[in-house]
Formats: C-alpha cells, sequence, structure tokens
C-alpha cells in the first residue's frame, strides 16, 4: 500500500515502532528498507525529504495483516 501524501514522516516512524511485526518500505527501485531498523529508518528519512526525490507517497508499505489497524490512517487505501 503506499502512503498518503500528508503523512508527516516523524509520526509515521512512530507508529511504526508500535507495530508487532516488521515494516518495509519499498522504493520504486525494488530496494526494501526495514523500518524497524534506526539505519533504515534514517535512509527512509532520508530519501523522502531529499529535494530531487519523490513525496512519501511514491514508495510501498508492506506489513502483516496484524500491523494494518495501526497503520490505517497513514495508508492510501
Amino acid at each position: 500500500m503506499k502512503l498518503k501524501k500528508e503523512v508527516s514522516s516523524a509520526d509515521f516512524l512512530n507508529r511504526v515502532d508500535q507495530c508487532e511485526g516488521n515494516i518495509f518500505y519499498k522504493t520504486d527501485e525494488g530496494d526494501q528498507l526495514n523500518l524497524k531498523s534506526q539505519l533504515s529508518k534514517y535512509l527512509f528519512l532520508v530519501a523522502v525529504n531529499a529535494p530531487s526525490s519523490a513525496s512519501l507517497g511514491e514508495g510501498e508499505i508492506l506489513f502483516s495483516d496484524s500491523d494494518y489497524k495501526l497503520l490505517k490512517e497513514y495508508l492510501d487505501a
């Protein structure tokens, strides 16, 4: 699923920390960042805040069904 365009990346990452399973951000190039990893969170923030990058909604969020309720307000249905 895609992230909503108006999502605060800091708020989203705080919510990811509350999830039980791993949450992945899949880039357009096919890379997958495990957002439970501090290094991946840093790379995610750099990627989405770079002037030449696309908006947050360009990548895809991969997660388990059990974490949907925690993330649904950040996802574009």
